[in-house]
């Protein structure tokens, strides 16, 4: 349970800081003490501890080829060479772009051993990103898998920061890309460095350690700026929870987002093993039952899976167990919800658990997006271990809040992490207050923060305040017992299941450009993985092609209804979201139609009160009238709205 912190009374306007404990403040330093304040520091540290131990796993067609730690820090020590005869100052940057893999690590650890500062490229914040990245954070050295290399080949030449350029996992030694860009490979960098050791000098804990980017609403991707002590704070107190030496993990969730970076620097600096996926997610089932992993960490979207997958294997029970199991569950979900357990859930977790997560898994973590309460609630009774969700975001390390390992109730993403403190901020404009409903925008500060966003104090300044709360967007609601609910978004920047950011109004700014679409509403709700749309057409646009493609209608009440205008409006949108590069994430689904509109030919307005004064869209008011149909869309898809819905309200 949270409690108020002491010493701190709530301000006008805002409710109380909570802590884990409140007589415990939230650190400054690593749980390893002040000598440990950096990645490297820390896997050195752990090395000295397991040498033996297996470290890196590489998925081969029997299981998983291992590296113990010692054999890790020999290799780290080769590239720390290899990378230190480049000649880059202090504090240069790096880039990362490639999938999850050993070597990500290795090359990653051994430039934090010189001093240098990651930059992990993720592709899917658009096509440019790494043009844009390299040059925004002046990288000068990158590491790139060779099925990356041509991305990087394609904008060299507008990249004048970038000297180096290193193969992870092919030979290409003695080449270069561009006119000024030298290009090798890992094994060969890894031989010269090996010849021509030197000491490491790790970066200070005030050093940046990573520079992340994240999508934001409109503009660029923002880079956050974290720490290295940040990083080594939040993987030494593993939110609260305990890892062992004798853990095992899949890495398969992208690097380049903190949620994972902060798990596998958590699992090393405890001396746990980090096996690695094939790098196809869908054989991902294959990997996890070849691993056997006691920690498993994923998104709303893989846990969907997982109870697919189950739903699969009851369907295709047979005899006696065909009548037992569905009861069985049935029971066990109730007995869940109450904090209790029976028989039946060792034998449920041997029946479905095993077979999904190997046997072994005795905690399961969500985070990145809501996880629906029906998808808990299954896991919970079915997977044999714990189940919780966490909440966090890049510009806190992934630290804020985790539910205990004890709480069996789904809803909610527990009590702050050891690392931080809590409180909600009254947004009145949305009826969110502290004093009337538990609820406000939520802030968290502690030695895990940002410290701001690279080259860009303003909007450091918009999210970053003076006393070092991170004001993060959401609207969170604090329930009698201590643990926060995530309910809203203050901003329309809102998460898909699957954890990708989607950006409603860039949305409809692109597909508005349309002649046929008048005003678009698009919406996303953070337990489903797809997007719809509400559209007012442009009607006179759409009467022409109604008649010319021979499905014209008197009326615009009739027209809206007309599946062949609702076809022919979603595809308009979808080429115009395809124009501007959107992501298929960003691709509305399934579009209604309003066949009702006034003398402005607007389907949302001030009257119905779905549009502001200004003519902005009020989205709250949208969803309350288009509630029925929006449901309707997502049936239609394939989804369960019920439940999604449901989640929100759930404590």
């Amino acid at each position: 349970m949270a409690f108020p912190a002491k010493g701190e009374e709530a301000r006008a306007g805002e409710g109380p800081p909570y802590r884990l404990k409140a007589e415990v403040a939230p650190p400054t330093v690593s749980k390893f003490g002040t000598s440990i304040d950096n990645i490297y520091s820390m896997f050195e540290r752990t090395v000295s501890n397991y040498p033996g131990n297996k470290c890196f796993g590489t998925r081969t067609a029997d299981g998983f080829d291992w590296m113990t730690y010692q054999t890790v820090m020999d290799q780290v020590k080769a590239c720390m060479g290899g990378v230190a005869a480049f000649g880059l100052p202090r504090n240069s940057t790096f880039g990362m772009y490639t999938v999850n893999c050993p070597a990500f690590q290795i090359a990653a650890i051994a430039c934090f051993g010189l001093g240098l500062t990651c930059v992990p490229i993720y592709d899917t914040l658009g096509d440019n990103i790494v043009q844009y990245e390299v040059n925004h954070a002046e990288i000068a050295l990158i590491f790139v898998e060779s099925k990356k290399l041509e991305g990087v080949t394609n904008v060299i030449n507008d990249c004048p920061t970038l000297k180096h350029a290193v193969v992870l996992d092919s030979a290409a030694n003695g080449t270069t890309l561009g006119s000024s860009c030298a290009l090798t490979d890992l094994a060969t960098l890894m031989a010269k460095g090996k010849g021509s050791p030197v000491e490491a000098k790790p970066a200070g804990g005030d050093d940046l350690a990573f520079i992340m980017y994240t999508s934001g609403t409109t503009g660029d991707p923002k880079g956050v700026c974290i720490k290295q002590l940040s990083i080594t704070i939040g993987a030494s107190y593993c939110a609260g929870i305990e890892l062992y030496p004798s853990d095992r993990y899949l890495s398969f969730l992208p690097l380049a987002h903190i949620f994972e970076t902060m798990v596998e620097h958590a699992i090393l600096a405890t001396g746990g093993s980090i096996g690695f996926f094939g790098g196809n997610l869908k054989k991902l089932n294959d990997d996890v039952l070849a691993l056997k992993p006691t920690i498993f960490v994923g998104v709303p979207r893989v846990y969907q899976r997982f109870y697919e997958a189950a739903e699969q294997k009851i369907e295709a029970l047979t005899g006696i167990k065909k009548c037992l199991v569905p009861g069985w569950l049935k029971t066990e979900t109730a007995l869940k919800a109450k904090g209790k357990s029976s028989f039946r859930g060792k034998i449920l977790a041997k029946a479905l658990g095993k077979k999904i997560h190997g046997g072994c898994v005795r905690l399961m973590i969500s985070g990145a997006a809501p996880l629906p309460v029906h998808v808990q609630q299954f896991l919970l009774a079915a997977m044999g271990c714990a189940v919780v969700q966490g909440y966090g975001m890049t510009e806190n390390c992934a630290n804020a809040t985790l539910a205990d390992l004890r709480d069996y109730r789904a809803g909610h993403v527990g009590p702050p992490m050891p690392t931080v403190e809590v409180k909600l901020v009254d947004v009145p404009e949305m009826e969110y207050t502290t004093a009337k409903n538990s609820c406000g925008e939520v802030c968290t500060r502690g030695a895990v923060n940002f410290s701001g966003y690279y080259k860009n104090q303003e909007e450091t300044d918009k999210v970053l305040d003076a006393d070092g709360w991170l004001h993060t967007g959401d609207i969170g609601r604090w329930n009698p017992d201590g643990t926060l609910s995530i309910i809203d978004r203050k901003k329309n920047i809102f998460k898909l299941s699957q954890g990708e950011y989607v950006a409603a109004e860039k949305i409809e700014m692109i597909v508005s450009k349309s002649k046929y679409v008048g005003q678009p509403w698009i919406y996303g709700n953070s337990f489903l993985p797809m997007l719809v749309a509400v559209v007012t057409p442009d009607y006179a646009s759409l009467k022409e092609a109604a008649a010319e493609g021979g499905w014209a209608c008197d009326s615009n009440e009739e027209l809206a209804k007309k599946p062949e205008a609702k076809k022919f409006i979603l595809q308009k949108m979808i080429e115009e979201g395809k124009a501007a590069k959107l992501k298929t994430f960003e691709l509305p689904q399934a579009v209604f139609l309003e066949g009702s509109i006034n003398d402005l030919n607007q389907g949302f307005s001030i009257d119905n009160d779905c549009l502001t004064p200004t003519f902005k869209l009020k989205r709250p008011q949208l969803l309350k009238r288009y509630q029925a149909q929006v449901d309707e869309m997502y049936t239609a898809l394939g989804e369960d709205p019920a439940k999604a819905f449901a989640s929100l309200s759930q404590k």
